[in-house]
């Protein structure tokens, strides 16, 4: 697998560009006012980065710092046919972030197929005059992930992505970096089919209804339930440790893919393959929350479905423990069993 990355590594145009957190990347609006975090300008003013994924005439006009003594992007280390060139074309480029609140930076989405310019375009299209852009890329190329999906972590320093906020394939004699985590970030976008916001902008709230949901359910009940960011990742990663020893015991290859997916877990057992979706509560497991996505997957009976729930977790502070568990194999949602929450009625 790391060679196969290596090799994809060494074929592509690819540039990481980091920037301030977000949920939309569609300009200033109330709860997403500014980037947090992305560098020293972002503290003062608002960070450029801000209108990263609006749509303007079919494109979206990226905006990244290279670093500040050179204000360009060096073209010929993406592609050495681009030393002589002031515009490159065919770049992936990969946005990356300080996620916020749990910190580590994360792959927050990309341009494909984008024109990266070498120097800053002061003036982009459907912005407010200052804004200017590096890249820009057909809206169809673009994506944006919800914040569930923004786990796949990009290492910092040395054999990351450094101090700069681009990060080039290519080192400053030409050689091709070796870095084995641009070919896994290659691979997770590449193999990346779950939830575009730029398609269906509903998806940024279903983890927010989905944990109203949660915290109704649970109150209804007198019962407890994860509070933050924090305690909720240690009850996924709590369930999600439960189940992967579950399926490995019962002679499944395991692999998670909740960050790509509309479900949690790729099992396989010669040819037989599972599509597992994991659910961990503190609750006790007579109702759970699913978004649309996840039973959308589960309905079509082209695949083959199973529901894993570990529920009665204890979880004290960020430290989740125990748990029942409760398996349904095959599982296809019964309508009878599911009650919406909320639609999205399209007027036009």
């Amino acid at each position: 697998m790391a060679i196969k990355s290596q090799n994809r590594a060494q074929q592509r145009r690819v540039l990481f560009a980091r920037v301030g957190w977000m949920r939309f990347y569609g300009g200033p609006v109330p709860g997403d006012e500014r980037p947090i975090g992305g560098g020293r300008y972002n503290k003062r003013e608002i960070g450029h980065e801000v209108y990263n994924f609006r749509e303007t005439d079919g494109r979206c006009y990226g905006y990244f710092q290279p670093t500040m003594s050179s204000h360009e992007i060096a073209l010929e280390r993406i592609d050495p046919d681009g030393a002589d060139k002031e515009k490159l074309k065919h770049v992936l480029v990969i946005f990356v972030a300080r996620r916020h609140p749990e910190g580590g930076q994360v792959i927050v989405g990309w341009h494909k197929d984008a024109e990266v310019l070498r120097t800053n375009a002061r003036r982009s299209p459907g912005k407010p005059r200052g804004y200017g852009h590096f890249c820009v890329a057909l809206r169809r190329n673009c994506v944006l992930l919800p914040e569930e999906n923004r786990t796949f972590e990009i290492p910092a320093g040395k054999d990351g992505m450094g101090q700069s906020n681009v990060c080039y394939p290519l080192a400053g004699d030409g050689s091709r970096k070796r870095s084995q985590w641009i070919g896994q970030a290659l691979e997770f976008i590449d193999d990346y089919q779950a939830s575009n916001i730029l398609d269906k902008p509903e998806a940024a709230a279903e983890l927010d209804s989905a944990i109203a949901a949660e915290e109704a359910l649970a109150r209804s009940k007198g019962q407890g339930f994860a509070r933050n960011p924090l305690e909720r990742r240690a009850l996924e990663d709590h369930a999600m440790k439960i189940a992967k020893k579950y399926f490995r015991n019962e002679g499944f290859d395991v692999d998670d893919v909740s960050a790509r997916r509309s479900y949690d877990l790729l099992c396989r057992r010669g040819t037989k393959e599972l599509h597992v979706e994991v659910k961990g509560t503190t609750t006790d497991g007579d109702a759970i929350v699913l978004t649309y996505n996840e039973v959308k997957h589960a309905c079509d009976r082209r695949n083959s479905c199973v529901l894993f729930v570990l529920h009665s977790i204890r979880l004290k502070g960020k430290k989740a423990s125990g748990g029942k568990r409760f398996v349904m194999d095959p599982w296809r949602p019964q309508q009878a069993k599911l009650t919406p929450v909320s639609y999205t009625y399209r007027l036009h």
